[in-house]
């Protein structure tokens, strides 16, 4: 099973890398796939950040696309338009964002343009986009957009700190 190090230290009070908590359980006796390499997200993850959804109003020509206004943070903007088909997400949640030029695992580049003729400068991403399953979130959903209320995250931060 994997778990996420942002995880674990929910429940542990520790100032111990991911390297050295690995070796403490190990040495304790529990049984640590991996030891010797810390698993980072498999593909990488690079421009995708915590946004704050400001709106959320149906697309002018599709009765199944959201038109979604972001703030993604001072240095990513405050005013981001997104196209989506999810249909878990409301206005102040707090979602990850792959911006334009941003990459997803397995080399999914993400860039802008229009969705039934609106601009999207982006992608809303769930835990399936972002590498990720419900062993690593059981708290979240799989068929949606990965809604990061309860994380301890801010507006305009990476993704790769949250997970």
């Amino acid at each position: 099973m994997n778990i996420s190090f942002n995880w674990l230290k929910n429940y542990v009070d520790t100032t111990l890398t991911a390297e050295e908590i690995s070796k403490v359980l190990t040495d304790i006796g529990l049984e640590v796939e991996g030891f010797e390499k810390i698993e980072t997200i498999r593909g990488g993850l690079a421009g995708v950040v915590v946004g704050e959804v400001l709106t959320c109003e149906e697309h002018p020509d599709s009765d199944h696309l959201w038109v979604c206004r972001l703030d993604a943070g001072k240095k990513h903007g405050h005013d981001v338009q997104i196209v989506t088909g999810a249909q878990n997400v409301n206005q102040g949640d707090l979602v990850p964002a792959a911006l334009h030029n941003s990459w997803l695992p397995g080399g999914i580049h993400i860039t802008k343009g229009k969705l039934r003729g609106v601009k999207s400068n982006g992608m809303l991403c769930g835990l399936e986009e972002l590498g990720l399953t419900l062993n690593d979130f059981p708290n979240a959903i799989l068929d949606g957009i990965w809604i990061l209320n309860d994380e301890d995250c801010k507006i305009g931060d990476d993704i790769n700190k949250v997970i």
